[in-house]
This record gives C-alpha cells, sequence and structure tokens, in this order.
C-alpha cells in the first residue's frame, strides 16, 4: 500500500489540515458540518450533499491527502471515498472525450471548408480563351465565337486532396485498411482450415480401402510342388520330369 504524501503527529492536526484546504476551496463550514454527522440520527444526506461530498474529496485529495485521511476528515469510510474518486474519474474522462468530440467537429469544419475555398480556387484558376472566327462563304457573311478553357492550377487540387485525407483521419476511416486486411487473413484461415480438412478427408478413404483389402498372399512353402503320381518333385527321378 502506498504510504500517504503527508504526515500528521496526530487525528487533531490532520483534521485541522482537511478542514483548512476546505474552507480555502469555498465550501461553507455547515456544509462540512453535515458530511461529518451524516450518520447521526435524523440528518438526511441528499443527491446535492453527494455531490459537494464528491467535490470535497477531490479537493482533499489534490492537497495530497491519501483515501485514509480523506475518510477521517470527513467521517466516512475508505471504500466510500473510493467510491467517489472512482466517479470522479469517470466524469472528469467524460467531459474530456466530450471536449475533444467538440475539437474533431471544429477541425471537420475547417478541414470543409479548406477543400471548398481549395475547389472554388481551381476553378477560378482556369483561364478561359474566347476566338472569333468571321466566315463569308455565303456571301452573307457571318461570326462564330469559340470559347476554349485552360487547365486550372493543380496545386489547389493538391490541398483539396489532403484536406480530404485530414477528413478522413478525423473520422477514423483511415481504419478501414487495416480492418481490411483482417478480413483478408480471415478469408485464407477458412482456405487454410478447408485444405486441411480435404487433405484428413482423403487419408482418412486411404486408411479404409487398405482396411478393407482382401489379403490373397500364399507361402510357396507350405505346400511343395508335385509330380504326375502325386508325390513331391523333389523326390521323383530326374527322368520322370
Amino acid at each position: 500500500m502506498a504510504r500517504p504524501e503527508l504526515n500528521f503527529s496526530d487525528g487533531e492536526q490532520e483534521l485541522q489540515y482537511g478542514l483548512k484546504v476546505l474552507l480555502e476551496a469555498g465550501v461553507d463550514p455547515k456544509d462540512i458540518e453535515k458530511i461529518r454527522k451524516k450518520h447521526e440520527p435524523g440528518v438526511a444526506l441528499s443527491k446535492d450533499f453527494v455531490g459537494l461530498r464528491r467535490y470535497m474529496v477531490q479537493e482533499l485529495l489534490a492537497a495530497k491527502l491519501s483515501n485514509r485521511q480523506i475518510a477521517n476528515v470527513l467521517k466516512v469510510s475508505k471504500e466510500t471515498v473510493h467510491a467517489d474518486r472512482t466517479h470522479n474519474r469517470e466524469l472528469y474522462t467524460a467531459k474530456l472525450l466530450q471536449s475533444a468530440d467538440v475539437h474533431r467537429a471544429r477541425l471537420l469544419k475547417e478541414q470543409m471548408e479548406l477543400k471548398d475555398e481549395a475547389l472554388k480556387g481551381f476553378e477560378e484558376s482556369k483561364k478561359k480563351k474566347v476566338t472569333t472566327i468571321q466566315e463569308s462563304d455565303d456571301g452573307k457573311g457571318g461570326t462564330i465565337i469559340r470559347v476554349e478553357e485552360s487547365a486550372g492550377d493543380h496545386g489547389f487540387l493538391n490541398v483539396a486532396k489532403n484536406s480530404l485525407v485530414e477528413q478522413a483521419k478525423l473520422l477514423g476511416l483511415n481504419e478501414l485498411k487495416r480492418e481490411e486486411n483482417q478480413d483478408k487473413s480471415y478469408r485464407q484461415f477458412l482456405q487454410d482450415l478447408s485444405t486441411t480438412i480435404e487433405k484428413e478427408k482423403e487419408d482418412k478413404e486411404d486408411r479404409e480401402v487398405k482396411e478393407n483389402a482382401v489379403d490373397i498372399s500364399f507361402d510357396i512353402a507350405d505346400e511343395p510342388d508335385k509330380g504326375p503320381e502325386g508325390s513331391p518333385l523333389s523326390e521323383s527321378p530326374d527322368q520322370s520330369y
């Protein structure tokens, strides 16, 4: 267990330090007393006082008091102090995330505006050339006006492209590539599994064929060859065969 950052000679000195911290934080002495006497008969603890107690816990924690010391100052259990600290941490995290969302939305809006301005600048950078041609083959004469438009400055398109990339990052769309790779890995896993199953099936069929095969082998030494009269050839005269 971690030691408290502040040590006091006795409980009274610890209490006086805690009360001093709370008073300097703007807490009313009557509210402090209500928190400390909540266990006494007739003293109710409303939701407002729960919020006030959590505020006190945070102030005492910032003053480098441990959970046990805070519990002694407010006359609550260490479990209550721990629960209040957890609540305060979760509330702070939620506020931080909310602030991050607001900041992300502002950056996203700026990137969208930058992209629109870049595209607008690209259109304005295009140069138009007007050519007038007069024709009089029919004897009456005529005028043809031809408008030619040159390519715009591609630097504006690069700005717009970079803006779109930043928008994708802010929206988390750049993570789609990682998910696609994970999907490919999963498909490869299924393919390998299917190949393994097919191989195992073929091996099983080969084993079954071998087990059901009929053994037609015989031992030549069990029955020697016989001659015409039924006697073994090895006992017959050479002239008889």
